[in-house]
């Protein structure tokens, strides 16, 4: 029987975007009272030509996870593309620029911002290999955090034991629609789960794409 953990579920339908000609972005996590390592998540949507700055007054690993589209970030002169991902550590003061290299098209991003816990070597870019299908791997290989991604056909199943028991999960549905620990979450909607030493999970559609940590 599967015991029923506290969380808190963050709807896509309920997100306030913000919107100019260039940039639309929306905030899926704000952890204010930095309870976790994960302190936010943010979307961001750059239209043709468009670019994001952001500036932080402490030192943070970024993860950069592009969703649709290709990127080039400050002083890292490799495109990034859907497919990939990139961890870096951020500079206090510096501006970190992410442009949109698309010409002809929209550009879609993820950026989850962790509070830094130890150094990341310069900027680590992965591949991320969705040929195994039904089976999660890390969007990150240098984060410190547990971070997995998969792709699922409908009515696969999948377990996670926590490293530590004491860390929530943070989950997000990319794409489809998954049970996750026993509750309905779609497309882009978001979830926090603490209290539970196992993540069990369902696929309800086919394609299904699931990412989730340790925070």
């Amino acid at each position: 029987m599967l015991v029923q953990s506290p969380s808190k579920i963050f709807k896509s339908d309920f997100r306030i975007w913000q919107k100019s000609e260039k940039i639309a972005i929306t905030e899926i996590l704000n952890n204010e009272e930095q309870a976790h390592t994960l302190i936010s998540v943010k979307e961001v949507v750059l239209n043709i030509e468009g670019e994001l700055r952001l500036n932080f007054d402490e030192e943070r690993i970024l993860l950069i996870l592009p969703l649709y589209g290709e990127i080039i970030i400050t002083d890292f002169y490799e495109v990034i593309s859907a497919g990939m991902s990139l961890t870096l550590n951020t500079q206090t003061g510096k501006d970190v620029v992410i442009k949109n290299l698309v010409y002809h098209d929209q550009t879609d991003v993820l950026i989850f911002e962790f509070k830094k816990e130890e150094h990341i070597q310069g900027y680590c870019k992965n591949e991320l290999d969705f040929a195994l299908k039904n089976n999660v791997f890390k969007i990150s290989k240098t984060l410190p955090q547990p971070n997995f991604i998969g792709l699922y056909n409908g009515r696969a199943e999948g377990f996670y034991k926590l490293k530590d028991p004491e860390k929530s999960i943070f989950g997000m549905v990319i794409n489809g629609t998954f049970e996750f620990q026993n509750r309905l979450i779609e497309n882009r909607d978001a979830i926090l789960l603490w209290e539970l030493m196992e993540l069990e999970f369902e696929a309800l559609s086919e394609n299904a794409l699931i990412l989730f940590m340790e925070i």
